[in-house]
């Protein structure tokens, strides 16, 4: 992962697709249909709040766990606040000891789905979040060492980073770039670039909003 661009592991994480034939229609489907790792963000956002309980039920329930990574999408891209609390429950229940492929992928969409819903709602206790599990001092020490790979707690940090750059989000510029500019990143030439490509990303969703983006961003 050491030269992906932040573009990239936002396309890994899956809110690009280009060719998709979803369309409108039961929530439980649309979420189950797509493929794993696969999102539209149109489609998506044409969703109201009115399935925002019908998606939390489904990421309680254990037998919908191939289809969580891509129901936290869903939340984050509808922005309902009602989302944060649940959200950040389902973040911190999973044991990274425990965890299969579907509840890691899960865990580390559902930080990047926060970024979304600041994104929408401007919520401050997702943007807290965000930040807290980006600068708490067990996580800055040796950051983003070898591109963000090395642990689980990484992997938190760099689905932090993209979520603080897709929220759009001010204060989230202001706290990616204190940590790109911090001591502890003065020899760390990749993760000043990775962190100046989300500023970049954050700047680009300011000014033309998250559609827009993803829409110029498809391949």
């Amino acid at each position: 992962m050491r030269n992906l661009t932040l573009k990239i592991l936002v396309a890994v994480a899956a809110l690009i697709w280009a060719g998709s034939g979803a369309s409108q229609g039961p929530i439980k489907e649309f979420v189950r249909q797509v493929p794993i790792d696969s999102l539209p963000y149109a489609e998506a956002s044409e969703y109201d709040a009115s399935v925002v309980p019908t998606l939390l039920k489904m990421l309680k329930d254990p037998r919908e766990q191939d289809y969580w990574s891509n129901i936290v999408a869903t939340l984050g891209i509808i922005g309902d606040e009602r989302a944060v609390e649940p959200m950040i429950a389902f973040i911190e229940r999973l044991d990274e000891g425990t965890l299969n492929r579907s509840q890691r992928r899960a865990k580390t969409s559902a930080m990047m789905a926060l970024g979304y819903l600041v994104n929408k709602s401007g919520n401050r206790r997702a943007l807290d979040y965000l930040i807290t599990n980006l600068t708490l001092p067990v996580r800055t020490e040796g950051f983003l060492a070898e591109q963000f790979g090395a642990t689980a707690e990484r992997e938190l940090n760099k689905y932090a980073v993209m979520g603080l750059a897709v929220s759009g989000n001010r204060k989230a510029a202001e706290t990616l770039e204190s940590i790109r500019n911090s001591p502890e990143l003065s020899d760390d030439r990749a993760a000043q670039e990775m962190i100046s490509e989300a500023l970049a990303t954050n700047k680009k969703i300011a000014d033309k909003g998250l559609a827009e983006y993803y829409r110029t961003s498809q391949p």
